[in-house]
């Protein structure tokens, strides 16, 4: 369940850093600017950004390692996105939706498997700016669990955060990534 928290917290820094670093003469980044994603299991993290260029760049980390994904492998990956659940399927099913903002969670404490339960949370920002969160807890233990983050219109110095950020990416990578995006 850590990396669901990590992945919620990384998500909203990002948010709060893209907003933090838009003033009136950014507005043209908007929903041209870049996406950012993160698909996290408790075995491996997968790291993916599409430059509004059309460049893309993935990193992956599992057991210890982390790696520079193949271009062509990270778009393969950005063209088919994860299956979500929905979490109004479940029972206990909370949601609240508002201009720009929506959350649904639900939880089944009763569940033979035990306990599990999903959260997704979609906030998007005056200039375009979007960050979507899922996150699933499967059942009892964390193999199951996952968790699913996508960041859209994001600009140059949130890439550069997001990057900087990533838990289990090694420095090495982190440059590699920074390089491909050419933001040195």
């Amino acid at each position: 369940m850590r990396w669901i928290i990590v992945s919620l917290a990384l998500a909203l820094a990002a948010c709060d850093r893209a907003a933090e670093t838009k003033s009136q003469d950014d507005a043209n980044v908007g929903a041209s600017g870049y996406t950012m994603e993160i698909r996290a299991s408790e075995a491996e993290q997968t790291y993916l950004i599409t430059a509004p260029d059309g460049r893309v760049v993935g990193a992956r980390a599992a057991e210890g390692a982390s790696a520079l994904m193949d271009a062509t492998r990270a778009a393969a990956l950005l063209a088919d996105p994860p299956q979500l659940a929905n979490a109004e399927d479940e029972r206990g099913d909370v949601s609240i939706r508002l201009p720009g903002f929506s959350l649904s969670a639900s939880g089944d404490e009763e569940n033979p498997e035990g306990e599990k339960g999903r959260v997704a949370i979609s906030v998007g920002g005056e200039r375009g700016e979007r960050v979507t969160v899922h996150a699933d807890e499967g059942g009892p233990g964390e193999a199951d669990d996952r968790a699913y983050v996508r960041i859209t219109g994001a600009d140059e110095e949130s890439v550069r955060h997001f990057i900087d950020e990533a838990e289990h990416v090694s420095p090495e990578v982190k440059a590699q990534m920074r390089s491909a995006l050419g933001l040195q």
